[in-house]
């Protein structure tokens, strides 16, 4: 993993809002971007934050717990799959019994971004 610091550019992964009785939220999950503004120099996987909303700041600082990294990880599926996966904009699978799905990252967590 890239050693975080002071001033990168990070993404948080906002919680979203609790589910509905019918299952809908107000707000889903989704990555936000997030600037360092503190590293926890026991464990630099763990950082303080301040998170760009639509609606505005939101500070996660150390003193509260900060936010820890997660990778994330997919689920490969079936190798002899015929669809290829990495053509696929959304890369999901539509063959029966591939398995594969995408990477799923936790809610108050932060990760690099992808480079594009």
């Amino acid at each position: 993993m890239t050693k975080p610091s002071v001033s990168r550019i990070v993404h948080y992964v906002s919680h979203g809002t609790p589910p509905r009785a019918d299952g809908s939220q107000a707000f889903t999950s989704e990555c936000r971007a997030a600037v360092i503004t503190e590293v926890d120099p026991q464990n630099p996987a763990r950082i303080g934050i301040c998170v760009f909303n639509p609606t505005g700041l939101f500070f996660h600082p150390l003193a509260a717990g900060g936010c820890t990294y997660d990778e994330g990880g997919e689920t490969p599926g079936d190798p002899n799959c015929p669809q290829p996966h990495g053509d696929m904009p959304f890369r999901y699978c539509p063959e029966p019994g591939c398995g594969w799905q995408e990477a799923s990252l936790k809610g108050g967590t932060w990760h690099w971004p992808e480079r594009v």
